[in-house]
């Protein structure tokens, strides 16, 4: 039985631009006769709010709305990418797409639009473009394109772009690209500046954090549209880092409560016969085949699998997959979309990639156990191994896992535990090892993020770094705090070592040797600056040292990239490491031409 997202299946449907991925709700009796069409923010703040999305779905769904959720062109799991043209016409098209295959799938003609940020500001755009939308239902709106650019500006200025990816009057904010031409686009959106009614009602929801009305309520009354605003509880929790991300019920609950109390008051048309979707088998994109796969003993698991969209027998590449396991709480995108881009990078290359959700973590089953503080948990391994079982039954025979940070240590204890894992690929790991009985301050020490003491060692010699300090901009007593705890952490080892040598063989550093022993591939790939490294370093040797004499042992070094990999130049320096990895691997003949700010140190 399929217990995925309450029963939702997932689709694809055609844009302008290209396919769309989504998942639609059947609403259960009674029937509402009315249709809801769930729009997403943009960037960090849809993996953010991707539990409310979907939970808002299934809430609408057992009040008897059809609801389809989705993800515009160029995002989540749909075709495309930031780069692209035409970006903001592609998102609303996308909108207005999605609008017309809930209308077929349920068989209503009545619409509601849901949008939160951005996505708000698009549903009402698509709205206009549509006509005879009946119900917006807005949660702290971007007022306009511009407000919404000056943010990205902002968050911008904090996170510099790294090596001029970005056009120049172009940005890389919280992950994503935007173009020149998505800026212009964006700052000409406006959802009050057409002077129509985008629709008959509006429920605008202000920020609890942020509780001022703002214009655009009495902008629509203005226009006849009958508009309530209020503030209820939701927004601050809900756009917490993904993996302390709050649900607010009672919110998601009201919102139910004013479109089935405003839809009552209209005549009920007849509604078609409706066309509920099946489960696909697959679809193809940007020249790959994807297949959504459900797995796991009660079929409550999702992945999506990307492959060759022609799979030769001939080609052992396609023998390969490679598992790419969740971060934290993001949902199987990846943070900044990484998982989207390796995985079809990979498919391209001849590979096979299954981004998957474990248990509690977007689509998968709801674990009502899941919190920051079980990022680190062993028991993940076991949807981990019914990923394998499920991939092995459709031909997969060599199986690669691989993790940034929270995700390397599920495929660090997959590996240990499952012998079929062929090769371990670890991205920023900052803990491999979770000691619930720990009271040690090292494994505790690592839950503040900082930077690596190579970067503070670096930093010492720039003059900008004593301009901060004078300014309070420097958090001395934390990062003090770090370094006092790593060499605290290499004390104790050494003096455990000289009551015992054999502890030096403990820990991570012998059961990676363990894995390179049994033949387990193991590539490491870490940012320069990132935490980490001092993990990594403390218990491997500065570069991996520790392990040189293992052959199936490698770290390579990233120059100019954060925890999680967000810049494009950045991603594309790993894409480059993998797929050289594994086509070594198979042997495959290529000439290796590193990216600027790549330093392999083997």
């Amino acid at each position: 039985m399929n217990d995925i997202a309450g029963g939702a299946i997932p689709l694809t449907f055609q844009s302008g631009a290209g396919r769309c991925f989504g998942w639609f709700h059947a609403g259960r009796a009674p029937a509402r006769g009315l249709g809801v069409v769930l729009c997403r923010p943009m960037g960090y703040e849809a993996l953010c709010s991707y539990r409310t999305y979907t939970q808002l779905a299934q809430t609408l769904a057992d009040d008897g709305f059809d609801v389809l959720r989705f993800d515009y062109h160029g995002t989540g799991d749909s075709a495309g990418g930031d780069a692209d043209p035409q970006r903001v016409p592609a998102w609303i098209d996308s909108v207005t797409c999605a609008a017309d295959e809930l209308k077929r799938l349920s068989g209503v003609s009545r619409l509601a639009l849901f949008g939160i940020r951005l996505g708000a500001t698009l549903a009402v755009e698509a709205a206009l473009r549509m006509g005879g939308v009946e119900n917006l239902v807005l949660w702290a709106p971007c007022a306009t394109g511009r407000v919404f650019v000056r943010e990205m500006r902002a968050a911008s200025a904090q996170r510099p772009t790294v090596n001029g990816e970005a056009a120049p009057d172009g940005l890389e904010a919280m992950g994503c690209l935007y173009t020149a031409e998505t800026i212009a686009h964006l700052t000409a959106l406006d959802g009050a500046g057409p002077g129509r009614a985008p629709a008959q009602r509006a429920l605008i929801i202000g920020r609890d954090d942020l509780p001022a009305e703002g214009p655009l309520p009495a902008k629509y009354r203005e226009m006849g549209i009958a508009t309530t605003y209020t503030v209820w509880p939701g927004y601050a929790g809900m756009m917490a880092e993904p993996h302390e991300a709050v649900l607010e019920p009672g919110t998601l609950a009201s919102i139910t409560q004013w479109l089935a109390t405003a839809q009552a008051a209209q005549a009920q048309p007849a509604v078609q016969p409706a066309q509920h979707p099946e489960w696909p088998e697959g679809y193809q994109l940007d020249g790959l085949r994807e297949v959504p796969l459900a797995f796991g003993a009660d079929q409550s698991l999702f992945g999506v699998l990307s492959e060759p969209f022609d799979l030769s027998d001939a080609d052992e590449r396609c023998d390969t997959v490679v598992l790419l396991l969740n971060v934290g709480g993001n949902y199987r995108i990846g943070p900044n979309r990484n998982h989207v881009k390796f995985a079809r990078a990979l498919a391209a290359a001849g590979y096979r990639a299954f981004r998957m959700d474990l248990a509690g973590i977007g689509d998968s089953c709801t674990d009502a156990g899941f919190s920051s503080g079980s990022m680190y948990r062993k028991r993940s391994t076991a949807d981990v191994r019914a990923a394998i079982d499920c991939l092995a039954g459709r031909g997969c025979k060599r199986f690669f896992v691989l993790g940034i940070c929270s995700g390397s240590f599920v495929a660090f204890q997959t590996a240990l535990v499952d012998s079929r894992v062929d090769g371990q690929i670890l991205l920023n790991s900052r803990l491999l090892e979770w000691r619930e009985d720990s009271e040690g301050t090292w494994q505790n020490s690592m839950q503040s993020y900082y930077k690596s003491t190579d970067f503070y060692r670096r930093a010492l010699l720039h003059s900008n770094l004593y301009v901060r300090l004078v300014r309070g901009e420097i958090d001395v007593q934390g990062i003090a705090g770090r370094i006092w705890t790593l060499l605290g952490a290499r004390f104790k080892r050494a003096f455990n070592g000289l009551i015992d040598a054999r502890t030096a063989e403990d820990g991570v550093l012998g059961k990676t040797k363990q894995l390179s022993a049994r033949g387990v591939e193991t590539l490491m790939i870490m940012s320069v600056q990132d935490d980490g490294l001092d993990y990594v370093e403390f218990h491997l040797g500065r570069r991996g040292s520790r392990l040189r004499r293992y052959s199936n042992f490698r770290m390579v070094m990233v120059e100019d990239a954060d925890h999680t990999f967000s810049t494009v130049a950045s991603q594309r320096a790993v894409i480059d490491v993998v797929r050289e990895h594994l086509n070594k691997q198979h042997q495959v003949s290529r000439q290796w031409c590193p990216l600027p700010g790549l330093v392999p140190t083997t």
